[in-house]
């Protein structure tokens, strides 16, 4: 393993003190790795945790790790100070042992500050206590390694301890361990690079886990899906987001920013790579809500046929002082899956409060889409285009700005018959209402957006349910009886609606005048037969 390689190179060259950070699932493989590294170099290695406040010889037997209790180290003091329990500091400091040490459960204490005076007399004498570790222990063939799943540490100690942090695995390494641990079938090389591809983002710990739920199965095509949905899961319960694989929707009118996504498709390709040319650093997409940036992000997902991860931006101030370590993580998962949609959902939301957590995380977010090489595109969307920082909207980091209006009404036909053939097969093919009875229902339903449409037509459906079936009956006797929308269940529906451009017309005006400035339109100009040229919006 190259962090094992980077380990031993900081020993070699008189680093008594290094942190490690190590993700928790891969926790028994990295011990494993550095016992058989020690055990090649004859050297001894010890692992002190302060769960047992305890010092473990670590070795290694056919590639497992054993862990036999060492008398060299037995605590005396009694713990009526915290700073007690890191009694093992001062005595690797003094032992006369030679080796490595491996220390968990340290790194809460000095990488985040506390204002408690409690934690901060404890951080400060722990740091103390390093510092003094590190000068008596120079020179002397004994490293203390620091490992936890967040090597961040305050400015006040970063200088004196180098920090080796654990990647994700690159896509041979993926590769190379399914084919040899976990193909319990003859797999063909296309079948392991589907596989591979499925894994990435994933550590090989998580690998396995996914795999476990596979048991039995033999064709790629049936653990593919489980794959995925553990990976779905994974990236849930780590950073509360949603990982989705392209999916199949249909968008009604924004032609210009379709056409846009196409080209994307195009910059993708090997010849477009060979000429030096490059996708888009960020797109940004700026209008009312419910007028479609989510599900624009689901058709470029659909266009690249990529995955797209959806991050509700505000929700990473929740992990407080963990929200960096988290945005840097995911960011990191994300150049390693390469071929993916990152899109921040709510993108002015995480700024509205101007403080320095939300500073710190554009600041991370800006040296990411400035430095990375990887093919992720990024899309943020965005209701308030003066809550963001002016750095953020700049070419070089969002290159696209799309302004997402209101439908015409060209659009907003196409977005009644995507919705009402979910209900009435009628409209999956055809089109069943006259010129007539479509334009009253475009008229009667200017300026509601797309997100309005669609209640209105699931309200109407659910009202011509009820009526049809005033009792439930089974289900067998009824399977073929058509659920038919009409006008006026439709325009029933609209009257329940108080369209958000009408009831806060002041506050959407203002959000559309400033995309307008900075946003490229997303909608070419209507040239359906609904068409009524400008129309006073108080009509």
């Amino acid at each position: 393993m190259e962090i094992i390689d980077q380990v031993f190179s900081l020993r070699e060259a008189n680093n008594p003190l290094i942190a490690l950070e190590s993700p928790l699932q891969e926790r028994r493989r990295l011990l494993t790795s550095i016992a058989q590294e020690c055990l090649n170099r004859e050297m001894n290695c010890y692992l002190w945790a302060m769960e047992d406040d305890c010092l473990f010889s670590l070795s290694n037997s056919g590639d497992r790790l054993q862990l036999s209790q060492s008398f060299h180290y037995q605590a005396l003091l009694p713990k009526t100070n915290t700073e007690h329990y890191f009694e093992i500091l001062r005595f690797w400091k003094q032992t006369e042992l030679k080796g490595i040490l491996i220390i968990e459960g340290i790194f809460p204490w000095i990488n985040e500050p506390n204002p408690d005076p409690d934690f901060f007399l404890t951080s400060s004498w722990i740091k103390s206590a390093l510092i003094n570790l590190k000068l008596n222990n120079f020179n002397l063939d004994k490293t203390a390694i620091l490992l936890g799943a967040n090597a961040t540490l305050t400015p006040d100690i970063a200088p004196e301890i180098p920090v080796i942090v654990q990647g994700f695995p690159q896509e041979w390494e993926i590769y190379t361990h399914i084919a040899k641990s976990l193909c319990n079938f003859d797999a063909k090389e296309s079948e392991l690079e589907e596989l591979t591809n499925a894994c990435s983002g994933m550590y090989l710990a998580d690998v396995e886990a996914a795999f476990a739920l596979c048991s039995g199965l033999c064709l790629v095509e049936q653990i593919l899906p489980k794959i995925l949905e553990y990976k779905t899961s994974l990236f849930k319960r780590t950073y509360s987001i949603d990982f989705l694989p392209p999916p199949n929707v249909e968008i009604g009118g924004l032609e210009l920013m379709q056409s846009a996504f196409k080209r994307y498709k195009r910059l993708t390709t090997p010849l477009a790579k060979a000429y030096n040319l490059r996708l888009p650093k960020g797109v940004l997409l700026v209008g009312p809500p419910g007028t479609g940036k989510t599900h624009s992000a689901k058709a470029c997902s659909q266009q690249l046929g990529v995955p797209l991860i959806i991050l509700e931006w505000g929700s990473f101030r929740s992990f407080g002082n963990q929200a960096e370590h988290k945005l840097k993580k995911l960011l990191a998962r994300a150049d390693r899956i390469n071929d993916v949609i990152l899109y921040l959902d709510d993108f002015d939301k995480g700024f509205a409060g101007d403080d320095d957590l939300s500073k710190r995380l554009a600041g991370i977010l800006l040296t990411w889409m400035q430095e990375r090489t990887s093919d992720v595109v990024v899309i943020a969307s965005a209701n308030r285009l003066e809550w963001l920082p002016p750095e953020l909207t700049r070419c070089g980091r969002f290159d696209d700005i799309f302004k997402v209006d209101l439908p015409n009404n060209g659009e907003r036909h196409l977005i009644f018959k995507i919705h009402l053939s979910r209900f009435d097969k009628r409209f999956k093919d055809g089109d069943s209402f006259t010129h007539e009875e479509w334009s009253r229902l475009l008229k009667e339903t200017y300026r509601c957006v797309g997100a309005e449409i669609q209640t209105i037509v699931e309200r109407a459906a659910a009202s011509t349910f009820c009526q049809m079936f005033p009792t439930d009956k089974p289900i067998s006797s009824v399977a073929s009886v058509p659920l038919e929308i009409t006008l006026s269940s439709l325009l029933k529906a609209r009257e329940s609606i108080n369209p958000l451009a009408i009831r806060e017309a002041d506050k959407v005006e203002a959000m559309r005048n400033k995309a307008t400035v900075q946003g490229l339109p997303s909608s070419s100009d209507d040239s359906s037969i609904y068409s009524l040229g400008n129309i006073n919006m108080f009509d």
